[in-house]
């Protein structure tokens, strides 16, 4: 057979049209695996569950999975508000010990409790204490402030305000947020009706030190090993036209003077004077921080700043005891109605 025949007869011959199901066969030649509409291979159709939906690109088991064919939704139960509801999920009798695992904070109560322990933030909330451990960015000032409303909400003791922060700068002189942030969170300090108690440990630099100094006098500490440093506000590489940069330059002179006010405020000195100091940075130890008016006094070991004590397993199973009583009462109340 020569080479001519040989390609003609390698050419498939015309067949009639058909479905769209028969189309799609699977055949195998020299140059591998494809799909062919003339040769018929019936044993090599596809399944119904692997064609994919040209709508969706997806096979008919993945429609299903995902709910999207007919079959699936008529299929869907209907969902139980009851089911969803909080209260099933952490109070109430709902909570069980083969539904949950039981979660103690003591070895005396074998029992799951009503709701799950607080975590060490809530302990340290409930005891009037709030945390800066972090540059004072947006984020950061979202949760102190949240933190402090709550608290001028729940309690009207005093509020006690750890700080370790470098401010709104990095260690580079580089400002990581906007001044306002301080400014935000000492705004809230003067809303809030407790008095807040303020306490460095570690560090406190630039617009920390401000809100530092901005706690209620007398009550204003540091730990012997903390660092307090006085530095002004500072603005990044600004690039754009000169009206650009000459708006930029204005607010950061008029950011140094809110910060010039409040540094002279809480420590008592002149305006002049403090503008010469903070010219640049200027770091303090907590003798010469109290010599300078920024704190009141250094704290050690027994010094009567700490959180509150409490019996946190007997609050729990009080409030175990409430919700029980609770229920008693409202079914006592249903069957004197029935």
């Amino acid at each position: 057979m020569s080479a001519n025949t040989a390609l003609v007869a390698a050419r498939p011959r015309a067949t009639s049209p058909q479905s769209p199901q028969r189309a799609r066969r699977v055949v195998a030649s020299s140059m591998g695996i494809g799909f062919d509409t003339n040769e018929p291979a019936s044993d090599l159709i596809l399944p119904e569950s692997k064609l994919v939906s040209p709508k969706y690109g997806l096979t008919g088991q993945q429609m299903h999975a995902l709910g999207l064919t007919k079959e699936a939704m008529t299929k869907t139960e209907p969902v139980e508000p009851e089911a969803i509801r909080a209260k099933a999920f952490y109070v109430g009798d709902a909570v069980t010990t083969t539904t949950r695992q039981a979660t103690r904070m003591g070895p005396v109560d074998t029992k799951a409790p009503g709701q799950s322990p607080p975590d060490l933030p809530s302990l340290l909330l409930d005891s009037n204490i709030v945390v800066i451990g972090m540059p004072l960015v947006p984020s950061v000032t979202e949760l102190v402030i949240s933190e402090l409303l709550w608290l001028n909400y729940a309690s009207e003791k005093p509020i006690y305000l750890y700080i370790n922060s470098v401010g709104t700068q990095d260690g580079r002189k580089e400002s990581v947020a906007f001044d306002q942030e301080a400014t935000a969170i000492m705004d809230t300090m003067n809303y809030v009706r407790s008095d807040i108690y303020t306490l460095v440990y570690g560090r406190a630099f630039g617009n920390a030190a401000m809100i530092l100094a901005s706690g209620k006098k007398g009550h204003r500490f540091a730990l012997p090993h903390a660092t307090i440093k006085t530095c002004p506000p500072r603005l990044n590489r600004s690039f754009g036209n000169v009206s650009d940069v000459m708006i930029k330059a204005n607010e950061l002179e008029k950011t140094t003077d809110i910060y010039v006010d409040h540094i002279a405020r809480f420590t008592g000195k002149e305006k002049d004077e403090v503008r010469k100091d903070i010219g640049r940075d200027r770091y303090f130890t907590p003798e010469q921080a109290v010599e300078y008016g920024l704190i009141d006094s250094v704290v050690g070991a027994g010094a009567n700043v700490q959180m509150q004590s409490k019996d946190y397993e007997a609050m729990l199973k009080q409030a175990a005891a409430r919700q029980a009583a609770r229920r008693g009462g409202g079914g006592g109340a249903q069957a004197g109605a029935a």
